[in-house]
């Protein structure tokens, strides 16, 4: 009975004002007031190794999340680099900032999309320039070739106006009339076509590439220029080759007979002409070489532009009949041999004129 009461006073809990409470003394646990001060008594320094003395058997996870059993639980435990320490890490902050492959990539783009502008630019700008030296060319040369139309229009519309007032009842009178209207017809429609040709020239119209023989091209222009003029006697001096190109035979030919008729129409009688065709460099060289008075200095440099006549030239000599010249024999002639691909230059010379044609083989 004794030992039954005992047991009881150990268990049951007893009112003390108003509130419940187990008597501890039986029991032999300390006082809660006891306890409380030894936990206010325990230090960081004391507390840390309590917490890092964790067994290794306990601790469960990799190195990011790795946890420790406590109390049937586990909770997070710090785990330091190699090698320890306590202070701040400095495993980071050695290894240097890695940029990343996008911003190269997005760099590259854009350095990219810049030069491609920066050339968008220049070519737009250079397109631009070349139009307005095109306009301008256009505008003078409408403006120049209204003027060289309007001295054939005038001498037609003046033997027009004649024939109507009864001024050519004279046969001969009439015959003078219609022979000098017909030339002037013929030298309008060349200056038509030959300013429609450099027309298409300056768009960058391709010319016909066919095979040309230029042995037998100079041989039919010599043969025409001297029935055209016995009074300017040609020499054709063709050295042994082959002289096949590809190019426009009507325009090529046009060349010769330009060139040949220049000397026609601007050296007196008995002017002696050269035309030869050889092989240098891998290019078809024809040069045209007389002996006439030449060009002056003071037009070398301006030969090839368009409407230079040679009427210029100091005591240049009429030919009836020949319809004389319109000032884009030369220009037309340089055109043609570089839409071939060729170039027509003007030698130096101490007597005559010097051209020189070279077309690639």
């Amino acid at each position: 009975m004794a030992q039954l009461l005992w047991r009881r006073q150990q268990t049951e809990p007893l009112r003390v004002s108003g509130s419940t409470r187990h008597v501890r003394a039986a029991t032999g646990l300390p006082p809660l007031t006891a306890v409380t001060a030894r936990m206010s008594r325990t230090t960081p320094a004391d507390a840390a190794p309590q917490r890092a003395a964790v067994p290794a058997a306990s601790v469960r996870g990799d190195g990011a999340g790795r946890h420790a059993a406590v109390d049937g639980g586990y909770r997070p435990v710090a785990v330091l680099p190699p090698g320890g320490g306590t202070g701040p890490s400095t495993a980071a902050s050695a290894v240097p900032p890695r940029v990343g492959a996008g911003t190269v990539l997005t760099t590259a783009m854009l350095l990219v999309l810049a030069l491609a502008t920066v050339l968008l630019c220049v070519r737009l700008r250079r397109e631009r320039a070349g139009r307005l030296r095109s306009e301008q060319r256009l505008l003078e040369l409408l403006a120049t070739a209204g003027h060289e139309l309007r001295t054939p229009l005038t001498a037609i519309s003046g033997y027009v106006s004649l024939a109507r007032m009864g001024g050519l009842a004279d046969p001969e009178k009439f015959d003078v009339a219609m022979s000098r209207m017909t030339d002037e017809t013929r030298r309008m429609s060349a200056l038509i076509d030959e300013l429609v040709l450099l027309a298409r020239l300056d768009l960058g119209q391709s010319l016909r590439r066919e095979p040309v023989n230029l042995a037998r091209l100079c041989r039919d222009a010599t043969a025409d220029a001297q029935v055209s003029s016995p009074h300017h006697p040609i020499r054709l001096t063709i050295l042994p080759g082959r002289y096949t190109v590809l190019g426009d035979r009507d325009r090529l030919y046009q060349v010769v007979t330009n060139l040949l008729a220049n000397v026609r129409h601007h050296t007196p009688h008995g002017t002696r002409t050269v035309l030869g065709l050889g092989n240098e460099d891998g290019h078809r060289v024809i040069e045209i070489i007389d002996d006439g008075p030449g060009i002056p200095a003071e037009l070398r440099d301006s030969a090839f532009e368009r409407f230079v006549h040679g009427g210029k030239l100091p005591a240049p000599v009429a030919h009836p009949g020949t319809g004389g010249g319109n000032g884009l024999g030369l220009s037309v002639a340089a055109a043609i041999v570089a839409a071939h691909g060729g170039d027509l230059t003007l030698e130096p010379s101490a007597r005559g004129a010097w051209f020189r044609i070279r077309l690639p083989a």
